[in-house]
């Protein structure tokens, strides 16, 4: 993966998910930059995108923060993934071909099918993936450990 922005967009929307789940209206912006442990310019950069690509709605002021826009169980992992992610997950040498040499001037167009079928790939197994699953794998796992006195 080239960047974090993926994994962090989930653990978002896996934060207010969770959060709706314990009675949460409105999930605090800084209560999910202390839960990614990251700054929260960057949070809000992302909850931008993921309100642009209609998954959040936000509400400012007091009593405001963010909720899923529809029901985790409507919202697949690709539309995450390409609400936050710019281009492909491949990306191609940004060097200076060499113009004398056949090779260097041909791998673009070589890689071209191979960077789309990766990324058609991915996409596909994102797009059967929902967001519920993931909270609902933490939920358990919370169980398990309350349970067990941890």
């Amino acid at each position: 993966m080239k960047s974090s922005r993926f994994a962090v967009a989930a653990h978002i929307l896996v934060s207010v998910e969770y959060a709706t789940r314990g009675g949460e209206v409105y999930f605090p912006s800084t209560a999910i930059a202390a839960s990614v442990n990251t700054n929260p310019v960057f949070v809000r950069e992302l909850l931008r995108k993921l309100s642009k690509a209609g998954l959040v709605v936000t509400k400012e002021g007091k009593g405001g923060g963010v909720q899923l826009a529809r029901p985790a169980s409507a919202i697949n992992l690709a539309e995450i993934y390409l609400a936050v992610e710019e281009g492909p997950v491949l990306k191609h040498n940004t060097r200076t071909k060499d113009l004398c040499c056949p090779v260097s001037c041909g791998m673009d167009m070589v890689l071209d099918p191979v960077v789309s079928e990766v990324e058609d790939a991915m996409l596909e197994i994102l797009k059967g993936r929902k967001l519920c699953e993931l909270v609902n794998k933490i939920a358990d796992k919370t169980k398990v450990m309350a349970q067990a006195g941890m």
